[in-house]
């Protein structure tokens, strides 16, 4: 299902909280008027929040079936045309064959799937919605500060409509559930299992993140839970209404984060970056120019912190979007202009090794790690091997490497030393296979 209003999809034009001018008045104020502000939040927030029960739905052998139930909660952001929209955590669905959306008052609607974005653990749950159905506004996740005031509502362990407050505790947070194209905000703000899909909330009422994980050793609270921020959630939303689907951008590259010794060698600033080790013959990346050993530290207006930064900058831009990159080469810097391609699915990206160019992480000389099915493995090239010499010539250490690889031959000789032995091994040239 499509929404109706482009003015919607597009726009990002969901529902508003409306806060009193006296709530606005006491937010001026300042820490007297806290419990008020609080009490103010959480009255506005509770009714726009729902729970969602689940069962999922296995096929088993001979025809059977395994249920199993699930619960977790959702953000309702908009209404429109008697259909109410909740943004939740792509887990919370699961495989889900039944969805119940729960409100705050008890009364409990079918839920049906809009889309699911699961590389930034998100879903949108539509519904048949009753008159005058409170909504909540996303946003305002780019202003928040550490040390802000922050209330998480939602239903852990099924206690709906459970409020609790705490401080934002750090923001642009990487980790949580593996594949993820999102970095968190964390919050000391009790969350349990069951929050999942909730808001996490600022004191002017904005829902700043989407409360998706904790850190916890013991499976329950520990102090450190997580929330998709704001920005992010509005991305994937703007997809799903739109498509039913996420979109995400594509550079082509494989990039790692530099130790010390490699930024020496590579005279790499102590800035941040990623540095650009391999890329997927034929993508965006290679048909631009982006060489090996090139460090990317800007794409258009986001500077990139890390290897993890640099796939979430990509991810966040649209498909075949011309985006301008800046990087350092050879210690001088550098801008390209790239047309992105569209990211494939994990399973599919992980099938397209073949076309990781050269095909190994390597650190000074010796190949850290060489990945299956690539040309550097097809050439039998493996992990510990140390590379000695190209073409029969010594080699200048990694800088030289990077600099052999980035010349243009049809295929590349490398002398490597793998235990007691000395081999000759020849890496087939950058045959290029455009994308369609």
């Amino acid at each position: 299902m499509k929404l109706k209003s482009a003015g919607l999809a597009a726009g990002l034009a969901f529902g508003a909280l409306l806060l009193p001018a006296a709530f606005a008045a006491a937010q001026a104020r300042g820490g007297g008027d806290l419990q008020q502000t609080i009490h103010e939040v959480a009255s506005r927030a509770v009714p726009a929040i729902v729970q969602l029960e689940v069962t999922e739905v296995f096929s088993l052998p001979a025809e059977q079936e395994y249920r199993k139930a699930g619960l977790g909660s959702g953000v309702i952001f908009a209404v429109e045309d008697g259909i109410a929209f909740v943004v939740t955590n792509n887990h919370v669905l699961g495989e889900a064959g039944e969805i119940t959306v729960r409100l705050a008052g008890g009364e409990s609607f079918a839920g049906a799937v809009q889309g699911r974005d699961r590389r930034r653990d998100l879903a949108v749950v539509r519904f048949s919605a009753p008159p005058d159905l409170p909504t909540l506004r996303l946003g305002g996740s780019e202003a928040a500060r550490v040390g802000d005031w922050v209330l998480a509502v939602g239903s852990p362990l099924g206690l709906n409509s459970s409020v609790t407050l705490g401080i934002l505790s750090a923001v642009g947070r990487r980790g949580g559930p593996g594949g993820n194209i999102s970095d968190f905000l964390q919050t000391d703000a009790v969350i349990n299992p069951g929050n999942s899909g909730g808001a996490l909330l600022s004191l002017n009422g904005q829902v700043i993140g989407i409360n998706t994980w904790i850190a916890s050793d013991s499976g329950s609270y520990e102090g450190y839970g997580f929330a998709l921020p704001s920005a992010s959630v509005q991305r994937g939303v703007r997809e799903l209404l739109a498509k039913g689907r996420a979109a995400d951008g594509w550079l082509g590259v494989s990039s790692i984060d530099p130790p010390p010794p490699m930024r020496e060698e590579l005279r790499l600033p102590n800035g941040r970056g990623a540095l650009v080790a391999n890329y997927y013959l034929g993508g965006p990346a290679q048909r631009a120019g982006i060489q090996l050993g090139d460090f990317l530290v800007q794409l258009d207006r986001r500077r990139v912190s890390e290897a993890a930064g640099l796939i979430q900058a990509a991810a966040d831009a649209s498909p075949h979007a011309s985006v301008r990159v800046r990087l350092l080469r050879r210690g001088q810097p550098e801008g390209l202009t790239v047309v992105l391609g569209e990211r494939p699915p994990e399973q599919e990206l992980a099938a397209e090794n073949a076309r990781l160019w050269p095909g190994w992480i390597a650190a000074g000389t010796e190949l850290v790690q060489v990945f299956r099915g690539t040309p550097a493995a097809r050439a039998g090239f493996r992990g510990n091997d140390r590379i000695v010499a190209v073409n029969g010539k010594p080699l200048a250490g990694l800088a030289g490497l990077f600099a052999f690889l980035n010349q243009a031959l049809p295929v590349y000789r490398l002398t490597v030393e793998r235990g007691e032995s000395r081999l000759e091994l020849d890496l087939p040239g950058q045959i290029v296979n455009p994308v369609p």
